[in-house]
């Protein structure tokens, strides 16, 4: 899945490995672009009355990206290694793994949608050289770790409809008792979603991030069998992979894993045997 060495670029599971020059054909990525900050959702008010102005910039926009490389084999092979970097980076209905690794740092993958792959013919051609770019666009601007990380949290006890929070005053949501969790440690330096996964059986399900006051409470009974599904980034609920269960939500307090220690709370009315699983990824800016 990842790529095998530092400054190696590689999209999608089996794709080409690129910035690697053990034999021909290779790719010799000379400048990647869109790995800084993503752009900025800027909007500009003037301050009525007064100088000065307002800006509000508090989210990201999606991630451009481009990689501008040679592409080396020979002429006879060259359109044949051409035409299998085209396929690769064809369009995709849906966002496709793009993998890389930092000089001393972990694997770390963008999912991005390809936008294909450009190049001229030139006088290099000849010697089986010709300058390439790689074009893609990422509708998520978050740079993730490349390993997903599973986290089972056990039912926690009883709870009514809703935790006891411990923040710097005792705020209760409702006189519900406050079941057991534990940390779940993010350690990138941006909020990150996750998948909540409740295996039941359980009765009225709720899951609390007491790190930032998020709090999901669900009106649903689920058998031994039932699993339902939360995607905190789409905002989704799936029942058993296929059916939709976002009405049985009654407390909607979406929340995302802040950067850091996040202690995560699973109860519900009834849910002796029951598993809540976090699967997430580190997330970067």
């Amino acid at each position: 899945m990842s790529v095998t060495d530092e400054l190696v670029f590689k999209l999608g599971d089996t794709g080409t490995e690129l910035n690697t020059d053990v034999s021909l054909p290779f790719v010799d990525i000379l400048r990647v672009y869109g790995l800084d900050s993503a752009p900025i959702r800027e909007t500009e008010r003037d301050h009525e009355g007064v100088d000065g102005g307002f800006m509000d910039a508090e989210f990201e926009k999606g991630r451009p990206m481009m990689m501008d490389g040679e592409a080396f084999a020979t002429a006879a092979t060259l359109e044949d290694y051409l035409d299998q970097l085209k396929y690769e980076w064809s369009p995709s209905t849906v966002a496709v793994p793009f993998y890389l690794r930092a000089p001393g740092q972990q694997d770390r993958v963008i999912f991005v949608k390809p936008r294909g792959l450009r190049y001229d013919w030139a006088g290099d051609r000849r010697r089986g050289v010709v300058r390439v770019q790689f074009v893609m666009y990422a509708e998520d601007p978050r740079i993730y770790d490349a390993v997903e990380q599973d986290i089972n949290i056990a039912y926690g006890g009883e709870a009514g409809i809703g935790f006891a929070f411990d923040f710097e005053f005792d705020l209760d949501f409702g006189g519900g008792a406050e079941p057991a969790g534990q940390y779940i440690d993010n350690a990138g330096n941006r909020p990150t979603p996750a998948i909540l996964t409740i295996a039941g059986p359980i009765i009225n399900p709720l899951i609390a991030n007491d790190t930032n006051g998020g709090l999901l409470s669900f009106e649903i009974n689920l058998g031994a069998s039932d699993v339902l599904v939360i995607d905190l980034a789409a905002k989704t609920v799936l029942l058993n992979g296929t059916t939709n269960r976002r009405a049985t939500l009654v407390q909607p307090d979406w929340f995302l894993l802040d950067p850091g220690l996040n202690f995560i709370r699973f109860g519900g009315t009834d849910g002796t045997g029951s598993q809540l699983t976090v699967s997430y990824r580190n997330a970067w800016r």
